[in-house]
């Protein structure tokens, strides 16, 4: 009689937890290197809702303990010597209806010729709005930990 009752107690918390999942993608342009990008430089282009602006820090963060942070006059002075920057574009959304969905985007440009290199994309769905910022924001650490070895 015991097992009777725990088989539908098992498939709630399993249908729960199967409604929690995350994706991640990278997209390099033909012939890129990216292992050659030492450097990055922040603009001014990312995008998002203000309220996300905690998870478009944490992304920086990230971005900024793989590669080297640097101004924009010393990214000239880099790339005047040859050596390679990039400028990322980071777009962060979450939906916050129809089961919600939280989307985090980093779109690298190489500084000097503005050309884009490289698409990182995660999203996250849970069971709350938190949950899948928290879920994109992992899958997204994830990829970046790949693709900056």
């Amino acid at each position: 009689m015991k097992r009777i009752l725990y088989f539908p107690l098992l498939l709630i918390i399993t249908t729960l937890v199967s409604c929690a999942s995350s994706k991640s993608t990278t997209t390099v342009s033909n012939g890129t290197d990216l292992s050659k990008y030492k450097y990055i430089v922040f603009g001014k282009e990312d995008d998002g809702d203000a309220e996300l602006a905690d998870i478009l820090m944490m992304v920086q963060n990230e971005l900024s303990g793989k590669l080297t942070v640097v101004s924009d006059a010393k990214a000239v002075q880099l790339i005047a010597q040859g050596e390679p920057v990039l400028s990322p574009r980071i777009n962060v959304k979450s939906e916050k209806w129809d089961g919600g969905h939280t989307y985090i985007s980093i779109s690298f440009y190489d500084a000097e010729t503005n050309q884009s290199v490289a698409v990182v994309k995660s999203s996250g769905i849970g069971l709350s709005i938190s949950q899948d910022q928290k879920l994109a924001f992992k899958a997204i650490k994830k990829e970046l930990d790949k693709v900056f070895k």
